[in-house]
This record gives structure tokens, sequence and C-alpha cells, in this order.
């Protein structure tokens, strides 16, 4: 289990390399198995941190490209974010909702 934990980190990281350089394609890809491997492990606290730090980076990186989908990613990181106590992805996850509200 632990092993899913860091194989997803390390695409997690991928993924935002990649959408740092551009490649959107990439990055989703990456943030997809990052998701694979998320989902496969029980309910735990750094599961959930990194549930929503995957779903809300994926909605960033692909917000323009397909925006239905981004919207999905938001609620899922925003609710995940809402359930664990890490200050960080809570802040990024309501600065998110409120400029997807203001849209």
């Amino acid at each position: 289990m632990r092993d899913l934990l860091y194989d997803a980190a390390k695409h997690y990281k991928r993924g935002k390399a990649l959408a740092e350089r551009g490649d959107v394609r990439g990055a989703m890809v990456a943030y997809g198995e990052a998701l694979l491997d998320l989902h496969a492990v029980k309910p735990q606290r750094m599961r959930d941190v990194l549930l929503a730090q995957v779903y809300l980076s994926r909605h960033q990186t692909g917000a323009e490209h397909d925006p239905k989908r981004a919207a999905t990613d938001l609620r899922l990181g925003y609710s995940y974010a809402r359930t664990t106590r890490e200050p960080s992805v809570r802040h990024l996850a309501e600065v998110l909702w409120q400029r997807s509200i203001a849209r």
C-alpha cells in the first residue's frame, strides 16, 4: 500500500513538471496514473491529501482544454481537500472554488 502512495506521488510530481513545461497531454496522463494508484489505496489522510492535490492540479492544467472534466476535477479536489486537515491544500481548494464561482 505504501508503494502505491509513493508511486502516486511520483506520478503527481511528474505531472506538475510536465504542466510547468506546457505539456498538458503528458501532465494529464501522469495525473491519471496517480489517481489510479490513489484509488487503489484504502482511505487515509495522506491518500486524501494527495487525491485533493492531484484533482486540483488536473483542474488547473486542463481547464482550457476540457472545461467539463476540469469542473468535475474541481468538485472532487475541493471535496477531498475539505476532508483533510492540510491548510495549504484547503486554501488552494477554496481559492480555486471562489474563482470558479466568480466566472
